[in-house]
């Protein structure tokens, strides 16, 4: 059998790497949750689960990583020391790009986040500094960035401020979005933020594309990226304590605000009707998703499945 060398941008060939297979996510329609819940929209989701690493954040990951390496801050195989603040999601996909590249990873992840998550950092080789999650939700940012004052031969990715964040949704994320919908625009795309990223660089692209798109944020109970206002919530992920600088809140039509409650009865409601198991913060999405189609006759929605509900199997099974 002739094996060909797999080109980025496709999954019908032999990768060199599993970075290769990052992005080309399949979206699927949601018709058993519409049928059971708002037969009169059309319930759209990305399974953005089903990149390497288990998450839409492989994508920056890699992103950041390339463009540090084109500025001259990393050298691949040098062994050099990268330093990111995350909840995990972020880190996995930086843990397999560094292992890959030839990178030492040191990751802050906040104590009151999935202790799954942390083995399994820990199993891809990262080391996992944790932050006290009760000096509110963005500790592990501000230890990140003592860490650098202490060490500061690291290389600090910050995805909250990493123009590379925003720009790989632009130039992957939602390019894949136009080419599945090219005969049909979405009327709504809905997303947490988190760094700002993918909201910001999916969002501007459809907007320019399909101008009446509205173009939804998901916030937790008790915080608002417009007064900013941000309390301590069970949605990981979302609302870290800060508006990020990838956050474009000029494109932003509206924002609805998702209890962890909505979130988790979300998830429990898509794994039974649709059997696509989704994360707490997928979960919120898919609640705003609802929420809307509930509303809005006829419309078509999208929303981004982040990642897996085997990392929260805990949070599900309590909530």
């Amino acid at each position: 059998m002739n094996e060909t060398s797999r080109t980025s941008g496709s999954r019908d060939s032999v990768a060199s790497s599993i970075l290769d297979l990052i992005g080309h996510t399949p979206v699927v329609r949601l018709s058993r949750l519409e049928a059971s819940e708002y037969a009169h929209a059309e319930l759209y989701l990305k399974l953005e689960y089903q990149n390497p690493g288990g998450s839409h954040k492989a994508r920056i990951a890699l992103g950041m990583i390339r463009r540090a390496e084109e500025r001259g801050d990393l050298t691949r195989g040098s062994g050099q020391t990268v330093l990111e603040p995350t909840g995990g999601n972020t880190g996995l996909g930086l843990a397999i790009a560094c292992n890959i590249y030839g990178y030492r990873l040191v990751l802050v992840v906040p104590d009151n986040y999935s202790a799954e998550k942390q083995r399994l950092l820990r199993l891809y080789g990262a080391t996992v500094v944790l932050s006290d999650s009760s000096r509110g939700n963005n500790s592990h940012g501000e230890l990140a960035h003592d860490l650098l004052l202490r060490n500061p031969d690291w290389v600090l990715l910050n995805q909250q401020r990493n123009p590379a964040n925003p720009e790989v949704h632009r130039t992957t994320t939602a390019k894949e979005i136009l080419s599945v919908f090219m005969n049909h625009h979405i009327d709504f795309f809905v997303g947490g933020v988190g760094t700002g990223g993918h909201i910001t660089g999916i969002g501007e692209i459809l907007k320019e594309a399909w101008p009446s798109v509205q173009i939804i944020v998901v916030q937790p109970e008790g915080s608002d990226f417009r007064i900013p206002q941000f309390a301590p919530h069970r949605i990981q992920g979302l609302a870290v304590g800060l508006v990020p600088d990838n956050l474009n809140q000029k494109i932003v039509d509206d924002y609805l605000t998702v209890s962890a409650t909505e979130a988790l009865a979300s998830v429990r409601k898509v794994i039974k009707t649709e059997g696509i198991g989704v994360g707490i913060s997928t979960g919120a999405n898919i609640a705003a998703c609802l929420r809307i189609a509930e509303s809005t006759r006829g419309a078509r929605i999208l929303c981004l499945a982040y990642d897996q509900v085997n990392q929260y199997l805990n949070e599900i099974e309590d909530g």
